[in-house]
């Protein structure tokens, strides 16, 4: 059939230029030859002929035939000819294309020994390149600044442009490069401390952890850390070794300076936060341990020193002080210990168990037990002996080898000479003795303990209390632990008075607990106590406790060790000390540290009560589980194997027939799983590193997506196999790469918009997943074809699937042999119903009926049967559609509401393995405790910190109005560097102002009065008011210039000069303000020499501590972001630069802007799906109605995930944004195959469902598959934000893509790219190309020619006589929806037949066959019969649904064809018989 238009010629298309051109090189390619491809091929064109070949279809248009979407077509056939290119190259070179791809790739998976686990949460979850990513790395960034020099011209400028003086501008600080060398270590510690956490549960949800059991508990957890030790390098290594603990107080030069320095370096704690700090138990794990044993030599000189061994148990800090500045000048420190409120430390502090033998007398509830046990001993001597209470003696020790080597050395560093350890290890103690007039130099070393002393000291006591003291010290232990255990027999020899008092624990414990410095270690009560219930203000019950210490950076550990000290580790070989053996120290003690607690007696696996974590925990955690789980990967790629068999299976008597394609399914498999790997590899050539997310869901989501395109081709594999004559796998790929390719690129483009989300571990799982998805695209492209045609190589020789060795049965062979036999005819049978390169017919093209197993009727319950009987009539019917739209409406507005409803969050605990020890300990913490520290930053290269005093106090201040923000009296409940400065400017100004009151000091010179004592303090103020910048001029300045005003504000000009000396004198309190200065101030001690004190250069870090409660959830948190984040803001447009930092600010930052980042990568994603589509089909129309449907799909999913319980969070994000691009997988192919089907719309919606609804059946299912193993994740997150949501994404877009678009498409779908003037929902195939070249006009006489004038165009019918042949007979095409057939002999009838006209009532004229001439080369061989001609319309080629070719598709439609042929049945007859 050949249509010539009326309305628009052939000669007037071309008239436009750029048609011209691309007819020239896009239409009449050699691969789009009519005479390359068989009538089965054919009869596909006809219903989809863009599908097919857009080549083709452009030659229609060209001829006149039809008309349609020109630019679209030649794009259509750029593309086409492409894929066929490459289609027919890997199909001429299989072999060559698999080997070399495959090795290619092998090269590529090599990188996989370059692959780098990333663990580290800060590097995982801080974005690069951001505002968090800059301050983090702004401490680094001045670190090198000033080490090179690189701003300092610069910062001069920034200094002059904010109008510091010019005295200010001209400091020059005396820093030597020893003294950074020895600062850097303190300023790292400082700065990098890391909190190691214990936190103690009931072991009854519920219980009352305000008891002594549970302190006591905690008590002895604690001891035990603080005990724990690793060996390593020669030592054994304590919490004391590598704690955070502040330096001691530097004292004044004397005899005794050294000494007390060396006591104080043993004496100095490790930093603990706990709630055990409220009782005397606190000072337990605070050591020193050993503890120090000072011997009588000491005690002689300092009564005040506890007797024996000397720990905070017993030590009175203060009054030891008091002692020793009467003795010797100790500078300072008095002044020190006096404003940290160090006191009596711990003796004064109310005991947990007033029962232990240890507790101090001096503390509130102490119990007088030697007064207890004579009372106690008289009533049991007075019981019947059978009913007295026998206690366990205790055996005094005497040992004392050990006891000297303290005494020994201070004995040695105070009077310069060694006792002679022989003389001292002669003196021995008898306790039983009961003569005691030895001389009182012979015992006066004995000494063990506490009790020792007691007997010496008391040697004037008469022999009856020497006994009973005696009786006391041996059965006192035994006598108390009976006590506890018979409470109830108190009363019988105790008087109410003289019973153990137990302490309110809530009482004592509400508002907090301080340290051993009272006024500066002061822990909120929400730091420490969880679970809290108040009755007016007053704890009653708690239900938890945490307890913090900090383990010191691996720096400062280097520092302490490296210079020679061997009483401090005198097996350490200090000559190979280095930071790398101090790392390896402090990790592997946090790592046994954790273990011991994980495996401690009090945890089970039902129930755990002691919960640590360290810094190493939780990234040693991650790193054990971010492995690849590589017997999960192989269950789930083996299931995937068996699924992709199974569904390409086709059995055979014994084994897989010759059309079966398991084995090519496992190969694709394979192939998939290959290119994976070769991701991977690549990824890490590129430097992308892994994370959990990339090895527990990377795998297992590629593979998913990875075969969709698989089944895709081995779905149309079947088809073309049966319908080509020749280069299979080029026309595969030209039907089909199409699809592959937008799917493809749009998944790639999908997970490449994930990465616009500032999260590092997500940009590294969205990245690494595009680029497996490219290798997967590269794959199924190339190689995987090649693979294709080895199988139809296979095919062809009849060999079995999976058994190559094996020819098929008969039966088989028959079937290919006829196939092969019919598909060489076709262009017999072609050339024998044409005339010079005319088409005969006017519908689709003839072809006899090849039984095969695809023809047969298909079962009612198989997806086949499913899909023709029921379900695709189920969706033409209205009231369907409608139900469909309706639907789909109330979801979305559904879904609507759960977006809305969806909250913000990601709880740390989700991100950890579920039932691991740091999951239970992160879920006790955030049930417990919502404490989180912060630090606010003063970026100081712009601060004059001089001048603007007052405006970081208000600052301050203003960040403590937060309700977030832990206060006392309305204060930050802690202490800043520059008020603990200003605390101790004022302190010695008092000393400065008494000496000058006194005329020690003179008020206008300065001089001080010869041959008086002065304070230390008071000569330091004196050198700080003279030295101002780098002049130094007492005269005129002692009376009148203060160091601090009556406002409180610092002296400004020698402001730089006091950070100095602070920082220097004061150097403790310098670290318990956790200011972190740097650049440091200078090195300065305080000397009798005369001379400025150095001017510190402004800090350019420095920072603010401050306690944050109340943060139980991620939208609180992030509205505490937010609060202080404007803050910080408005003071540093006011010029005060400053940020935040904290782990609340690291791990939520990132919420404040996920909303918006979220909102434009769907815009991107969106954007570049619709710009992919519209490109490559050249359709905005359908681009636009796939983008409604996908875009639909992601808030439906996003809906359901807020109706879930699923939260927001950049983990769920990037799952929202994938979710367009996978969404094209479930779109696209069917919204292609609409556009390219010709017909009405539902015949359309038909066709598309009917070629695409298995395939996405099973690229859908695959897909689920694929992910399926995620659900045995041992993350929970992967379970829940991944496994759960991309299920209901794919169910999701099961519906969405095979239910509402087909809907949608047959309401308002786009048209087809090609229309058929006379409407007609078939286009014939145009003639060869070398019969449209070779054309002769005189082809066009009408003498051989049957005329019939339809719809403004002319139809040319020829009939050729020579079809009546045997093989005519015997042969057909499968799935041909119209044949030519032979009737009746008898009759000498020729007709159409058609199925899809099965009950129509045809109209047929009867044609001499004396009028019908077929020109010289054709004769038709009829007798004196008329020939029949039908006049109606023959169907389209598919009718895929029952509805459409049932008795009931005679619609209106069709009887007004019939008519419309009827009446013009004479007209027809009179042209014919003019002939």
């Amino acid at each position: 059939m050949k249509i010539y238009t009326e309305r628009c010629t052939t000669a007037q298309k071309l008239t436009v230029p750029i048609y011209k051109i691309l007819d020239k090189w896009l239409v009449g390619k050699k691969s789009s030859d009519s005479a390359l491809y068989s009538e089965k091929w054919k009869q596909e064109f006809t219903s989809r002929p863009t599908w097919c070949d857009a080549d083709m279809a452009l030659q229609q248009i060209n001829q006149g035939t039809a008309t349609g979407n020109r630019l679209a077509l030649y794009l259509r056939s750029f593309f086409q000819s492409l894929l066929f290119t490459l289609g027919s190259f890997v199909q001429n070179w299989a072999w060559s294309v698999v080997i070399i791809g495959l090795s290619v790739y092998f090269i590529c998976a090599l990188g996989l020994q370059y692959v780098h686990i990333e663990t580290d949460l800060i590097k995982l979850w801080v974005s690069q390149g951001g505002r968090l990513d800059e301050e983090l790395h702004f401490l680094q960034r001045v670190q090198q600044n000033y080490k090179y020099n690189v701003v300092r011209e610069k910062r001069s400028a920034d200094l002059e442009k904010s109008g510091i003086q010019e005295s200010f501008v001209s400091i020059k600080p005396r820093n030597n490069r020893k003294d950074e060398e020895s600062l850097d270590a303190s300023l790292d510690n400082a700065f990098d401390s890391r909190f190691q956490v214990v936190i103690q549960t009931p072991a009854t949800k519920g219980t009352n952890a305000l008891t002594k059991e549970s302190l006591l508990k905690h008590v002895q957890i604690i001891e035990e850390i603080a005990n724990f030790q690793v060996e390593m390098y020669g030592e054994n290594w304590t919490l004391a070794d590598i704690c955070f603990k502040p330096p001691s107080p530097k004292l004044s030069h004397g005899p005794l300076a050294g000494v007390m320095s060396k006591l104080l370096d043993r004496l100095i704690p490790c930093i603990w936060i706990t709630p055990i700090d409220c009782f005397w138990e606190g000072s337990k794990p605070l050591g020193p341990s050993p503890p120090l044993t000072l011997g009588p030599d000491i005690h002689a000189f300092i009564t005040s020193l506890p007797k024996g061994n000397i720990t905070w148990k017993n030590l009175d800090p203060l009054s030891v002080l008091k002692e020793v500045s009467t003795l010797f000048d100790l500078g300072t420190i008095f002044n020190f210990f006096e404003r940290a409120g160090i006191g009596a430390a711990y003796l004064d502090r109310w005991c947990i168990d007033p029962l232990d033998p240890e507790c101090p007398a001096t503390a509130p509830n102490a119990f007088d037990h030697c007064l207890a046990f004579k009372k106690f001993q008289a009533w049991n001597m007075a019981m019947p002996k059978n009913k007295q209470i026998e206690l366990e003696a205790e055996t005094i020790s005497t040992d004392k080898a050990k006891l000297q080597d303290d005494a020994l050395q201070i004995f040695e560093n105070i009077f310069g000479k060694r006792r002679r350890k022989r003389e001292i290890m002669s003196s021995t103690i008898k306790p039983n003795s009961k003569n005691h007039t030895e001389d009182e130099s012979s015992d006066y070393y004995a000494y063990d303990d506490d009790n020792d002393y007691s007997i010496n000291q008391n040697a004037t006591k008469t022999k009856e209390e020497l006994a009973e003291e005696e009786q006391c010290l041996r059965y006192g232990k035994s006598f108390l632990k009976w006590l506890n255990e018979n409470e109830h027999r108190w009363s019988e020899f105790l008087t109410l008075d003289e019973m153990p008092v137990y302490p309110d624990y809530g009482k004592i414990m509400t508002g907090g607990c301080r340290g051993f410095a009272r006024n500066t270690m002061v822990w909120p009560e929400d730091l420490i106590i969880g679970g809290i219930k108040r009755q007016n203000h007053k704890l009653i019950s708690a239900e938890a406790f945490q307890s913090i210490f900090l383990v010191a950076s691996d720096n400062d550990v280097f520092s302490r060790y490296k210079m020679q000290k061997s009483d401090l580790k005198p097996n350490l070989n200090v000559d190979s000390w280095n930071p790398y053996y101090a790392s390896q120290i402090v990790s592997a003690w946090q790592r046994n540290f954790t273990q011991h607690i994980y495996e401690h007696r009090w945890n089970t696996e039902i129930n755990r009560q002691i919960h640590p974590l360290s810094a190493t925990s939780l990234e040693d955690m991650l790193k054990e589980f971010s492995q690849f789980k590589f017997l999960v990967i192989f269950v789930g790629y083996f299931l995937m194997f068996v699924y992709a068999g199974w569904s390409q299976l086709n059995w055979d008597g014994w084994w897989f027939a010759v059309n079966s394609s398991v084995g090519l399914s496992i190969l694709g498999v394979f192939l998939v799983t290959y290119a994976s790997i070769s991701g991977l590899g690549a990824s890490s050539y590129m430097g992308i590193h892994c994370n959990a997310a990339t090895t527990q869901i990377v795998p297992f989501l590629t593979l998913g997506l990875g075969v969709d395109d698989m089944f895709l081709l081995l779905h149309n594999y079947k088809d073309v196999h049966h319908t080509v004559k020749n280069n299979e796998i080029g026309i595969l790929m030209k039907e089909t790469g199409m699809s592959v390719v937008i799917t493809s690129i749009n998944n790639i483009i999908a997970f490449m918009a994930g990465t616009l989300l500032p999260i590092p571990a997500l940009k590294s799982f969205c990245s690494q997943t595009a680029i497996l998805l490219t290798f997967n695209m590269i794959a199924i492209m190339v190689i995987y074809p090649a693979m294709i045609a080895l199988d139809l190589r296979r095919r062809r020789a009849s060999r079995r699937d999976m058994g190559c060795c094996c020819m098929g049965n008969s039966v088989s062979a028959k079937k290919l042999r006829v196939e092969s036999l019919e598909l060489n005819m076709g262009k017999q049978i072609v050339g024998s119903l044409s005339v010079t390169g005319h088409n005969v017919y006017p519908g689709p093209p003839p072809s006899l009926l090849l039984k095969n197993d695809d023809d047969k009727e298909k079962k009612w319950y198989t997806l086949g049967g499913f899909l023709q009987y029921y379900y695709i009539p189920f969706l033409t019917l209205p009231l369907t559609k409608l139900m469909v739209i309706v639907t789909c409406i109330s979801v979305l507005l559904i879904s609507c509401f759960g977006l809305y409803q969806s909250s913000l969050g990601l709880e740390l605990s989700d991100v950890l393995p579920e039932g691991t020890p740091p999951a239970a300990f992160l879920r006790a913490r955030e049930k417990y405790f919502s404490f989180y520290p912060m630090f606010a930053v003063l970026k100081g290269s712009r601060i004059n910190f001089a001048k603007q005093q007052e405006q970081i106090e208000q600052y301050r201040l203003d960040i403590a109005k937060s309700r977030y923000v832990i206060k006392v009296n309305g204060r930050p409940s802690e202490e800043y560097w520059l008020s603990m400065m200003r605390t101790w400017l004022s302190s010695i100004q008092k000393h400065l102002d008494n000496a000058i009151k006194k005329g020690d000091i003179n008020a206008v010179t300065g001089e001080m009065k010869a041959d008086t004592k002065i304070t230390d303090e008071a000569k330091i103020a004196r050198r700080l008011v003279c030295s101002y910048g780098n002049k130094y001029n007492c005269t005129g300045r002692i009376s009148t210039i203060k160091l601090v005003n009556d406002a409180g504000v610092i002296n400004a000009d020698g402001f730089y000069n006091y950070l100095t000396a602070w920082y220097n004198i004061d150097n403790m309190m310098y670290y318990v303000s956790q200011a972190s200065f740097y650049p440091v101030p200078p090195s300065w001690s305080f000397t009798t020499h005369e001379k400025v004190v150095p001017p510190a250069l402004p800090p350019a870090y420095s920072q603010i501590p401050f306690y944050l409660i109340d943060l139980i959830d991620t939208p609180v948190i992030v509205k505490m972001i937010r609060e202080i984040r404007s803050v910080c803001d408005r003071y540093t447009e006011l010029g005060l630069p400053n940020f935040p930092s904290g782990v609340a600010f690291i791990f939520w930052e990132q919420y404040l802007s996920l909303r918006w980042n979220l909102f434009i990568a769907i815009c991107v994603i969106s954007s570049a799906v619709f710009i992919v589509i519209s490109v490559v089909i050249f359709n905005p129309w359908a681009a636009m109605m796939v983008i409604i449907v996908v875009i639909s799909m992601t808030i439906e999913l996003a809906g359901f995930m807020g109706a879930t319980g699923v939260k927001l969070n950049p983990v769920s994000a990037v799952t929202l944004v994938a979710a367009v691009g996978i969404g094209v997988e479930f779109t696209v192919h069917v919204v292609l195959v609409y556009l390219t089907s010709l017909g009405s719309k539902d015949e359309r919606m038909a066709a598309c469902l009917n070629h695409m609804f298995i395939p996405v059946i099973h690229g859908g299912l695959s897909t689920l598959l694929g992910i399926l193993m995620l659900a045995f994740s041992e993350f929970d997150f992967i379970v829940k934000y991944f496994f759960i949501v991309l299920s209901a994404l794919i169910l999701i877009g099961l519906i969405n893509g095979l239910v509402l678009l087909p809907v949608l498409l047959s309401l308002i779908g786009p048209p087809c790219e090609i229309r058929l003037f006379d409407e007609k929902t078939y286009l014939p195939v145009p003639a060869s190309l070398c019969k449209q070249k070779n054309r002769d006009p005189s082809d066009k006489q009408t003498d051989d020619l049957v005329k019939r004038r339809v719809g403004g165009a002319f139809v040319e019918i020829q009939v050729n006589g020579s079809m009546g042949t045997d093989a005519e007979d015997n042969y057909t095409h499968h799935n041909s929806s119209s044949v030519i057939a032979k009737d009746s002999l008898q009759n000498n009838q020729f007709y159409w037949n058609s199925p899809s006209l099965a009950n129509k009532n045809t109209e047929y004229i009867s044609v001499p066959a004396s009028t019908l001439s077929t020109g010289q080369h054709h004769k038709v061989n009829v007798k004196n019969a008329p020939s029949k001609i039908p006049i109606s319309t023959v169907g389209p080629q598919h009718s895929t649904s029952p509805l459409l070719s049932s008795s009931s598709s005679s619609n209106a439609t069709s009887k007004k064809r019939n008519n419309d042929g009827n009446s013009k049945l004479f007209k027809f007859s009179s042209n014919a018989l003019r002939f």
